[in-house]
């Protein structure tokens, strides 16, 4: 009987195994706490969105239409999403804490596009950066670094 329990429950944890580990896979993870940020306030989705359209280009090289595919893909992912750990146990995987870092600097100039910073996007980055195991002073100096 726990046995039963234990795999089931691991089936909700895992990522399954026709699931793609490339680099794309990588990015959609980030691309979905990205669009997190984005729809956690009501309003400037337009303005985080093109903010999200800037570091996939600027920070994760990726070009044109692939951009609105990982952007399509991760609305997808974040409105299917019901908790941040399928995407937050990618990037812990595969990520250096500095990568990890650079999303949380990426995250919150999301979160800084409209210009405030609402309470529940400064929860999600909290979270995401405790999950992902960056330093709270870590997550402080990436905060004011991208207010500029």
């Amino acid at each position: 009987m726990i046995d039963n329990l234990f795999e089931l429950f691991k089936k909700f944890i895992e990522v399954p195994d026709d699931e793609p580990q490339d680099d794309n896979a990588m990015v959609l993870a980030a691309v979905s706490l990205m669009l997190e940020v984005a729809r956690s306030d009501a309003g400037g989705e337009q303005v985080e969105h093109a903010v999200i359209r800037n570091i996939l280009t600027s920070e994760f090289n990726v070009e044109g239409g692939l951009v609105d595919n990982l952007l399509e893909a991760g609305v997808e992912r974040v409105e299917g999403a019901i908790d941040l750990f399928q995407f937050t146990q990618l990037i812990n995987e595969h990520y250096s804490h500095d990568q990890k870092e650079g999303l949380i600097y990426a995250m919150w100039r999301v979160a800084l596009a409209d210009g405030k910073v609402q309470a529940i996007e400064d929860h999600i980055i909290r979270r995401v950066a405790g999950l992902i195991y960056v330093a709270h002073s870590d997550f402080i100096r990436l905060k004011l670094k991208a207010r500029g």
